[in-house]
């Protein structure tokens, strides 16, 4: 018999019930996608997450008791292997460029389409980020505000390293990587390391804020 595959294990986390039940409904057409729990706020989230891991959360900014920016910052310190995908209502490039910083994965409006939703929910679990024409026009203008930050340095990268940071930033996957490169997906994931350790980068998401503070994407 053939290896089934895991299932991507979510959570939804948004104060009003039939966004969630509508959420929840789009989500689950797809088999890959097993919705562990819903929760109403960020605190609610972490009562439950505490006994039921998850790979992604979909996350609202604007919520009572803790809102979607407070939980994000406490996942990422306790929890930076799970990866955020911020839900609201506005466009905002300030919004979009705070989120990013704090860690997020991933943005997507609430007027989105389904297909956007999943596709978002597949790229997140298997690159850790997901970007949309306004949250890459969003990073675009925030970098160009902004000299390079001392956070992140002015590091020696090779011809390599460069390439592999540009196809990360256009969400390519190791596996797909490494075909454009004529390389190992090993060394594609070793690449990724030496990145993250000369730039100062927690996850993928601070390579390509790295990235487009430095005008390599």
């Amino acid at each position: 018999m053939p290896a089934t595959t895991t299932p991507i294990r979510l959570a939804l986390v948004d104060d009003q019930k039939l966004f969630r039940g509508g959420l929840k409904m789009i989500l689950s057409e797809n088999e890959s996608f097993d919705v562990v729990f819903e929760a109403g706020n960020g605190k609610q989230f972490f009562e439950r997450l505490a006994f039921e891991p998850v790979d992604v959360v979909i996350l609202d900014v604007e919520m009572p008791v803790m809102d979607g920016i407070e939980t994000l910052t406490i996942l990422k310190e306790k929890y930076p292997d799970i990866h955020a995908i911020m839900l609201t209502m506005h466009d905002n490039e300030r919004l979009i460029n705070h989120l990013m910083q704090l860690g997020a994965s991933g943005f997507l409006l609430k007027d989105e389409n389904p297909e956007v939703v999943r596709d978002a929910v597949e790229r997140v679990a298997q690159n850790g980020i997901f970007f949309r024409d306004y949250v890459s026009k969003a990073l675009l203008k925030g970098g160009r505000k902004k000299t390079p930050s001392s956070q992140y340095g002015t590091p020696d990268l090779s011809t390599r390293e460069q390439q592999v940071l540009t196809l990360i930033c256009q969400e390519f996957t190791s596996k797909e990587i490494a075909e454009k490169l004529f390389i190992s997906a090993r060394t594609v994931e070793g690449h990724r390391r030496s990145l993250q350790e000369k730039t100062g980068s927690r996850n993928i998401v601070g390579l390509v804020l790295y990235a487009v503070k430095n005008g390599i994407a």
